[in-house]
């Protein structure tokens, strides 16, 4: 078991940390602008390498409502944990909204797609159900987590405006089409998309460093142990019971199981930050969940070899 773990954390993991380490070093040094960092991920690679990933794949709408369905139950299974946790420990509003956002929205595209490159060899079917929850994860994070953030203060118009504008969702639907009347793609511009997609996991991770660099946070530790399980441990596990309830099998319900895995999102941290809800207890989440995901997510892989 040993040798296996060390193997999965050596050829997988390691490689995650070494590039989340250089953004993070690159940015405390040279104190350059997450913005645009985030921005060029969001706009530029992220919907190359979903194009790509699911023009190759031959993705259908049945696929989808599986991925659909299965994220929609994981993240109302999160939520629920996180209230009635957070309830039972006496945790104020404001702390309450700020754990149950850590546990509900997960990490899907700076670290669970370049996650499932490196799990699945590049496969095209473990990279377009990343490619989609994390399309998913960014209209419930940018509608749901925004107004969980603000209490409800903010405005509708202006979250629903946001994920509008995400590109993302309309190579969902391009791609689509070309797969559904088989359209082929022009060499000059399937070449460039290819080395825009080839990039795409140095430059998230690389990000996620810089993110990570920005945030503020004290060390104490202790007092986020406990999402950190959640959304580390307890979160794959009712992924697992899910694709068996669903019969969800082979590498359609690994690439969920581990996709639900990765630690919390950074755009909570954010949110939190932007909206003053527990700003320093979200960033400690995001952090430490980062951190402890080197261990936790070597173990799901190793676990899903034997289930």
């Amino acid at each position: 078991m040993f040798v296996v773990l060390a193997f999965i954390f050596l050829k997988i993991i390691v490689p995650i940390f070494v590039l989340i380490g250089v953004g993070f070093v690159a940015q405390k040094t040279l104190k350059m602008d997450a913005r645009t960092f985030s921005r060029m991920t969001l706009y530029i690679f992220v919907p190359a390498v979903m194009f790509i990933k699911m023009y190759s794949a031959k993705v259908d709408l049945e696929f989808f409502a599986t991925i659909i369905l299965f994220i929609t139950v994981i993240q109302i299974g999160m939520f629920v944990i996180g209230e009635i946790t957070a309830r039972s420990l006496g945790y104020s509003r404001s702390k309450r909204k700020a754990f149950s956002n850590a546990l509900t929205f997960f990490n899907s595209g700076n670290y669970g797609l370049p996650l499932a490159d490196l799990v699945f060899k590049s496969s095209p079917i473990a990279a377009s159900v990343q490619a989609f929850v994390m399309i998913l994860q960014n209209t419930t994070g940018n509608t749901i987590g925004v107004f969980q953030a603000s209490s409800a203060n903010s405005s509708t118009t202006k979250a629903l405006r946001h994920v509008f504008s995400m590109p993302s969702l309309y190579v969902l639907f391009l791609v689509l089409v070309f797969n559904y009347f088989s359209i082929p793609i022009p060499e000059p511009v399937l070449v460039p998309m290819k080395y825009l997609a080839d990039a795409f996991i140095a430059i998230a991770l690389i990000t996620l460093g810089v993110q990570l660099a920005e945030i503020e946070f004290s060390y104490k530790i202790t007092d986020v142990l406990l999402p950190c399980f959640i959304r580390l441990i307890l979160s794959p596990c009712l992924g697992y019971l899910l694709t068996l309830i669903m019969g969800i099998q082979g590498e359609l319900a690994q690439a969920l199981i581990i996709g639900v895995s990765t630690p919390t999102a950074i755009n909570t941290a954010i949110l939190a930050k932007e909206f003053n809800n527990e700003p320093d207890y979200a960033a400690k989440i995001v952090f430490y969940s980062t951190l402890l995901s080197g261990i936790s997510v070597s173990l799901v892989i190793y676990c899903l070899k034997f289930l």
